[in-house]
Protein backbone atom coordinates (compact mmCIF):
# COMPACT_ATOMS: atom_id res chain seq x y z
CA UNK A 1 0.00 0.00 0.00
CA UNK A 2 1.39 3.39 -1.06
CA UNK A 3 0.70 6.67 1.75
CA UNK A 4 -2.11 7.93 0.52
CA UNK A 5 -4.05 4.12 0.94
CA UNK A 6 -2.35 4.05 4.34
CA UNK A 7 -3.83 7.24 5.05
CA UNK A 8 -7.61 7.11 3.71
CA UNK A 9 -7.82 3.84 6.40
CA UNK A 10 -5.74 4.26 9.25
CA UNK A 11 -6.42 7.14 12.28
CA UNK A 12 -3.30 8.93 12.41
CA UNK A 13 -3.43 12.73 12.27
CA UNK A 14 -1.87 12.11 8.88
CA UNK A 15 -4.71 10.31 7.80
CA UNK A 16 -6.85 12.27 8.91
CA UNK A 17 -5.45 15.28 7.13
CA UNK A 18 -5.58 13.64 3.70
CA UNK A 19 -9.24 12.47 4.26
CA UNK A 20 -10.11 16.25 5.21
CA UNK A 21 -8.56 17.36 1.99
CA UNK A 22 -10.57 15.10 -0.23
CA UNK A 23 -13.12 15.69 1.53
CA UNK A 24 -12.91 19.41 1.65
CA UNK A 25 -13.66 22.56 -0.78
CA UNK A 26 -12.48 25.90 0.00
CA UNK A 27 -12.46 29.34 -1.82
CA UNK A 28 -10.43 32.35 -0.54
CA UNK A 29 -11.09 35.88 -0.95
CA UNK A 30 -10.22 39.40 0.02
CA UNK A 31 -12.85 41.46 1.11
CA UNK A 32 -12.88 45.43 0.66
CA UNK A 33 -14.82 45.89 4.46
CA UNK A 34 -13.30 45.17 7.72
CA UNK A 35 -13.69 41.54 9.70
CA UNK A 36 -16.44 43.00 11.65
CA UNK A 37 -18.79 44.04 8.88
CA UNK A 38 -18.13 40.58 6.97
CA UNK A 39 -19.02 38.53 10.19
CA UNK A 40 -22.00 40.39 10.87
CA UNK A 41 -23.26 40.32 7.71
CA UNK A 42 -22.93 36.28 7.95
CA UNK A 43 -24.26 36.07 11.20
CA UNK A 44 -27.34 38.06 9.87
CA UNK A 45 -29.41 35.39 8.45
CA UNK A 46 -32.84 37.83 8.01
CA UNK A 47 -29.99 39.62 5.74
CA UNK A 48 -28.92 36.47 3.90
CA UNK A 49 -32.08 36.95 0.91
CA UNK A 50 -30.17 40.07 -0.16
CA UNK A 51 -26.83 38.02 -1.38
CA UNK A 52 -26.69 34.34 -0.28
CA UNK A 53 -28.07 32.95 -3.68
CA UNK A 54 -28.46 29.05 -3.10
CA UNK A 55 -28.63 28.45 0.69
CA UNK A 56 -30.43 30.15 3.47
CA UNK A 57 -30.71 30.27 7.03
CA UNK A 58 -33.33 31.52 9.33
CA UNK A 59 -32.78 31.85 12.79
CA UNK A 60 -30.05 33.38 15.18
CA UNK A 61 -26.35 32.30 15.49
CA UNK A 62 -26.05 30.90 18.28
CA UNK A 63 -23.02 28.75 19.17
CA UNK A 64 -24.75 25.42 19.99
CA UNK A 65 -27.92 26.29 18.57
CA UNK A 66 -30.42 25.26 15.65
CA UNK A 67 -31.29 26.99 12.69
CA UNK A 68 -33.85 26.48 9.84
CA UNK A 69 -31.29 25.73 6.33
CA UNK A 70 -33.27 25.97 2.95
CA UNK A 71 -31.91 25.62 -0.06
CA UNK A 72 -33.16 25.26 -3.94
CA UNK A 73 -32.80 21.61 -5.70
CA UNK A 74 -30.98 22.14 -9.02
CA UNK A 75 -33.69 24.07 -11.94
CA UNK A 76 -36.62 23.24 -9.53
CA UNK A 77 -39.15 25.70 -7.85
CA UNK A 78 -38.80 22.89 -4.90
CA UNK A 79 -37.21 23.95 -1.97
CA UNK A 80 -35.47 21.45 0.87
CA UNK A 81 -35.50 22.41 4.28
CA UNK A 82 -33.98 21.31 7.27
CA UNK A 83 -31.90 21.69 10.41
CA UNK A 84 -28.64 23.26 11.05
CA UNK A 85 -26.46 22.89 13.90
CA UNK A 86 -24.56 26.11 14.19
CA UNK A 87 -20.81 24.74 15.38
CA UNK A 88 -18.78 27.59 15.72
CA UNK A 89 -19.25 31.40 16.68
CA UNK A 90 -16.56 33.41 17.34
CA UNK A 91 -16.97 37.03 16.85
CA UNK A 92 -15.23 38.34 14.36
CA UNK A 93 -13.15 35.52 13.30
CA UNK A 94 -15.51 32.54 12.76
CA UNK A 95 -18.70 31.33 11.80
CA UNK A 96 -19.78 27.64 11.14
CA UNK A 97 -22.41 25.37 10.60
CA UNK A 98 -23.41 21.78 9.57
CA UNK A 99 -26.37 20.03 8.27
CA UNK A 100 -27.17 16.89 6.85
CA UNK A 101 -27.83 13.23 8.29
CA UNK A 102 -24.14 11.48 10.25
CA UNK A 103 -22.75 8.92 8.72
CA UNK A 104 -23.93 9.10 5.45
CA UNK A 105 -23.59 12.89 5.05
CA UNK A 106 -22.67 15.21 7.00
CA UNK A 107 -21.58 18.79 5.09
CA UNK A 108 -20.03 21.70 7.12
CA UNK A 109 -19.81 25.58 5.31
CA UNK A 110 -17.71 27.53 7.14
CA UNK A 111 -16.30 31.15 6.91
CA UNK A 112 -12.64 31.89 8.42
CA UNK A 113 -12.03 35.94 8.73
CA UNK A 114 -8.75 37.61 9.67
CA UNK A 115 -7.46 41.04 9.16
CA UNK A 116 -5.98 42.52 5.68
CA UNK A 117 -4.20 45.40 4.77
CA UNK A 118 -7.08 45.72 2.64
CA UNK A 119 -9.76 44.88 4.63
CA UNK A 120 -10.98 41.15 5.29
CA UNK A 121 -9.19 37.46 4.13
CA UNK A 122 -12.11 35.02 3.91
CA UNK A 123 -11.59 31.49 3.45
CA UNK A 124 -14.98 29.73 3.28
CA UNK A 125 -15.05 26.33 2.91
CA UNK A 126 -17.26 23.34 2.86
CA UNK A 127 -16.53 19.88 4.30
CA UNK A 128 -18.17 16.61 3.65
CA UNK A 129 -17.67 13.52 5.97
CA UNK A 130 -20.25 10.58 5.92
CA UNK A 131 -20.51 7.36 3.49
CA UNK A 132 -21.59 9.81 0.73
CA UNK A 133 -18.89 12.19 1.48
CA UNK A 134 -16.39 11.91 -0.51
CA UNK A 135 -18.18 10.01 -3.48
CA UNK A 136 -19.84 13.55 -3.99
CA UNK A 137 -16.81 15.66 -3.46
CA UNK A 138 -15.00 13.59 -6.21
CA UNK A 139 -18.47 13.96 -8.93
CA UNK A 140 -19.18 17.10 -8.22
CA UNK A 141 -15.84 19.38 -6.84
CA UNK A 142 -15.73 21.73 -9.54
CA UNK A 143 -19.46 23.05 -8.99
CA UNK A 144 -18.92 22.57 -5.45
CA UNK A 145 -15.73 25.28 -5.67
CA UNK A 146 -18.00 27.28 -8.37
CA UNK A 147 -21.04 27.34 -5.84
CA UNK A 148 -18.50 28.74 -3.44
CA UNK A 149 -16.58 31.56 -5.51
CA UNK A 150 -20.63 32.68 -6.52
CA UNK A 151 -21.50 33.00 -3.27
CA UNK A 152 -17.77 34.84 -2.29
CA UNK A 153 -19.01 37.19 -5.48
CA UNK A 154 -22.21 37.85 -4.22
CA UNK A 155 -21.36 38.61 -0.50
CA UNK A 156 -18.32 41.29 -1.77
CA UNK A 157 -20.93 42.98 -4.15
CA UNK A 158 -23.86 43.10 -1.02
CA UNK A 159 -20.88 44.71 1.10
CA UNK A 160 -20.02 47.31 -1.77
CA UNK A 161 -23.83 47.76 -1.87
CA UNK A 162 -23.84 48.03 2.03
CA UNK A 163 -20.42 50.50 2.06
CA UNK A 164 -21.89 52.97 -0.96
CA UNK A 165 -25.31 53.60 1.09
CA UNK A 166 -23.50 54.38 3.98
CA UNK A 167 -21.49 56.71 2.00
CA UNK A 168 -24.65 58.36 0.91
CA UNK A 169 -26.14 58.44 3.94
CA UNK A 170 -23.19 60.30 5.64
CA UNK A 171 -22.78 62.53 2.88
CA UNK A 172 -26.58 63.22 3.51
CA UNK A 173 -25.74 63.97 6.80
CA UNK A 174 -23.53 65.87 7.29
CA UNK A 175 -25.14 68.47 4.40
CA UNK A 176 -28.37 68.68 6.64
CA UNK A 177 -26.32 69.76 9.41
CA UNK A 178 -23.55 71.30 7.53
CA UNK A 179 -22.98 75.24 7.20
CA UNK A 180 -26.25 76.93 7.16
CA UNK A 181 -27.02 78.71 4.40
CA UNK A 182 -27.38 82.52 4.66
CA UNK A 183 -29.67 84.97 2.73
CA UNK A 184 -28.13 87.35 0.31
CA UNK A 185 -26.84 91.08 1.84
CA UNK A 186 -28.05 93.92 -0.11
Amino acid sequence: MDGVEDASVGGSPDAQQVRARRTTVDHVTILQASPLRVWSVLTDFAGHRNWKPFIQLAGDAIEGGDATYSYRVGGLDKRITATAAIIRVEKPREFAWTAGVSKLLLFEEAYELESAPTGTRLRHSMRFTGLLGGPLVALRRRILEASLVTSDRCLERYLRRLAANSSAKLRSASARHGVKKTGRQK
